[in-house]
């Protein structure tokens, strides 16, 4: 809290220089800190749903070379366990195999499908990006705000503990009242318990933080970076064009509406003819009662197999359900683009809300100074206001509290803006 100077209140300088001092001491032995940025390239290294993720993308470019090679041929070997018996001699056994080839551009379809679907898995991963990056701000940002507040208590709570004595001092002297002694206590104790309070959301925010890096809960994190209120300089048109072209969300679902129409062209290509070509072997053994000209003669037959896709209507339906999926995408899409500019609207409102309410709190916190010097002036002089003081020095603990929550709120919005794009 930064009082101006004023008569009697050199124990506040004190106080203000001693805790500066502790605070410093306490910062030096924890560990060092890190800026926002290194966390951000931490959680990009490290978070597990990224990991995963990415290794979905990489198992999904597998996919390509499965979907693309030939039917596997076929093999047989058949036993006449009752010979067959021919002009020259038995049949003991048949070797056969087969290879089917499905229509010209059949193959290449059905890889381009597969990495086309491989794509929409990288999307994924951009806009899992874009979120943990959203949260970490977000968490970083709240354990800043926490520390601040602490701060900000604790620098209250010295000159409240200052008040005090002004008022066991006055007391004593005959030109005080016991109750002043006990309201300024009270209010330290709820100070107190403030803190408590502030302590436990810090262990929250900083569990949610970790979870966002990959690392266990109870590592401590140290807020170094310092916040000053945020400046926009978005252009909400460009703000709309990058959204537009470049979010990985609606581009996943543009690589979906693509993916459909790879699997339209698909269901074309199932719909004709697939050939296949196979070679049969009989080994036919020599017959004993007579010998007939090439008597055990084995036996090739040469084969040619095609599929005729005659029941048409599972292609027909296929087709209908591609495009039905097409133009159910393109309203998710239309849906979801309608939702992040609504955010972003959002994002505006509340950062020019915070700037008007940091402008009227510094206008209130100024004025309020004023009058808490002019007051215990008075009060030091002759023990009167002492309940205007405490009341004013409380509103200045809550404006200085205000200022900070704004100046956190204009960053929040500038956050939640940033969540949506990609290289603005």
């Amino acid at each position: 809290m930064k009082h101006k100077k004023s008569p009697n209140i050199n124990l506040s300088l004190f106080i203000h220089l001693s805790l500066f001092i502790s605070l410093s001491l306490f910062y030096s032995n924890e560990m060092i800190g890190q800026p926002l940025d290194d966390l951000l390239s931490i959680a990009e290294t490290n978070n597990y749903e990224l990991k995963a993720l990415e290794q979905e993308y990489l198992a999904a470019l597998e996919k390509a070379p499965q979907v693309s090679q030939l039917p596997d041929p076929e093999v047989s070997l058949g036993l006449f366990a009752l010979p067959a018996e021919t002009r020259l001699g038995p049949q003991r056994i048949a070797f056969g195999a087969s290879q089917m080839f499905p229509w010209k551009g059949t193959l290449n379809a059905r890889k381009a499908i597969a990495l086309s679907n491989a794509s929409v898995s990288f999307e994924r991963i951009t806009a899992t990006k874009l979120d943990l990056f959203y949260q970490v701000k977000m968490a970083y940002l709240e354990l800043y705000e926490l520390n601040q507040s602490m701060e900000i208590i604790q620098g209250n709570i010295m000159l409240f503990k200052a008040l005090e004595s002004t008022a066991l001092a006055k007391t004593e002297s005959g030109k005080g009242s016991i109750a002043d002694v006990l309201r300024t206590q009270l209010k330290l104790k709820e100070l107190d318990q403030k803190l408590k309070i502030i302590a436990n959301q810090k262990s929250i925010a900083q569990a949610t933080l970790n979870q966002a890096l990959g690392r266990p809960a109870d590592v401590q994190v140290q807020v170094t970076d310092e916040f000053e209120p945020a400046e926009l300089i978005f252009d909400k048109d460009s703000l709309a064009e990058n959204i537009r072209e470049h979010h990985p969300m609606l581009t996943m679902y543009s690589l979906q509406q693509e993916s459909a129409r790879k699997e339209m062209d698909l269901n074309t290509l199932n719909g004709k003819p697939s050939f296949g070509v196979g070679l049969d072997y009989i080994l036919v053994g020599k017959r004993s009662d007579a010998n007939p000209e090439s008597n055990g003669r084995d036996i090739l037959v040469p084969k040619i197999k095609m599929t005729v896709p005659l029941n048409r209507k599972k292609y027909t339906a296929r087709a209908q359900e591609e495009q039905l999926r097409i133009t159910a995408l393109e309203n998710r899409k239309e849906d979801l683009q309608l939702k992040f500019m609504a955010g972003i609207e959002k994002a505006y409102a509340d950062y020019e809300d915070a700037i008007l309410k940091l402008e009227l709190y510094q206008q209130q916190i100024k004025i309020t100074q004023s009058v808490i010097d002019i007051l215990q002036e008075s009060y030091t002089n002759s023990g009167n206001s002492f309940d205007e003081l405490l009341r004013l020095e409380n509103d200045l603990v809550n404006y200085e509290m205000d200022i900070l929550k704004a100046t956190v709120k204009s960053h929040k919005a500038k956050i939640e803006i940033e969540r949506y794009l990609i290289d603005y």
